[in-house]
């Protein structure tokens, strides 16, 4: 089968769907519906061959993807239904699983297969290349043969490298892995930590730290905290720890006091 007969509809046109539009332009026809009201700012200027459509249109396409905020998906989800194709693969690239495919797997009709994903990475870690970088795939409605046909794709073509993943595991990692992180990160810098010129290593080290929201919209923010039903616990437990340290300090400051 020749993947350049086949064309994706990308729903949602945002920093990451036009990234990936540029990734996967050179093996499918493009086409994109943005639902948003404002015009996309310059950095996330399309590709020049992907092909602007009506909502409707992209979803009547091969594959539909769906690279909205978790908050839109119901909504997008539901205009895009009565058009998609007995056959076609539905597809989604939240940064959480289990909400979004209970959503998809209501809404999409029973004749399309579906497929969760969450490339775990962005314009930013992969503006310099996607080879090597992973992508967490739930097969929720799919046949085996087109599913591995597609983890081939990813690999052989887009050189990624693919982990097959349960929904809720899925959150539950990441609940670590990117909630607290993104948590920590909008914290430090909303602190505002500037250069110095007595920075250690461990300094410069949160300043990067600090960095990785820098491009993430607060959709995003959003759909990582509070689209991931194990979310909350963990940033319960880090507000804990901290109030715990400050509480110590303060009960070890006046006994610790040099005469």
């Amino acid at each position: 089968m020749n993947p350049r007969r086949k064309t994706i509809g990308i729903i949602g046109l945002g920093a990451f769907g036009i990234f990936m539009a540029k990734h996967l332009s050179p093996y499918y026809r493009v086409v994109g519906y943005d639902p948003r009201a404002t015009t996309p700012d310059s950095a996330d200027t399309p590709p020049a061959d992907l092909e602007p459509v009506s909502a409707d249109e992209a979803a009547k396409q091969d594959i539909v993807v769906f690279a909205v905020p978790l908050a839109a998906l119901e909504e997008a989800a539901r205009r895009a239904a009565p058009h998609i194709r007995p056959g076609a693969l539905v597809v989604d690239v939240t940064s959480v699983k289990v909400r979004p495919l209970e959503i998809l797997t209501k809404i999409i009709p029973a004749h399309a297969d579906l497929l969760g994903t969450h490339p775990l990475f962005g314009p930013q870690s992969g503006k310099n290349g996607i080879t090597g970088l992973r992508v967490a795939l739930a097969p929720v409605r799919i046949a085996p043969d087109r599913y591995y046909g597609i983890c081939d794709f990813l690999s052989d073509k887009l050189g990624l490298l693919t982990l097959k993943v349960d929904p809720d595991a899925h959150d539950r990692e990441m609940a670590k892995v990117q909630a607290m992180t993104h948590f920590m990160s909008r914290a430090l810098r909303a602190i505002g930590l500037g250069p110095s010129p007595m920075a250690t290593k461990a300094y410069e080290k949160l300043q990067e730290f600090a960095s990785i929201v820098l491009s993430d919209s607060w959709d995003l923010f959003l759909t990582i905290e509070n689209g991931n039903p194990h979310a909350a616990a963990i940033r319960k437990r880090l507000v804990e720890e901290l109030v715990g340290l400050e509480e110590q300090l303060e009960q070890n400051g006046a006994g610790s006091e040099v005469a």
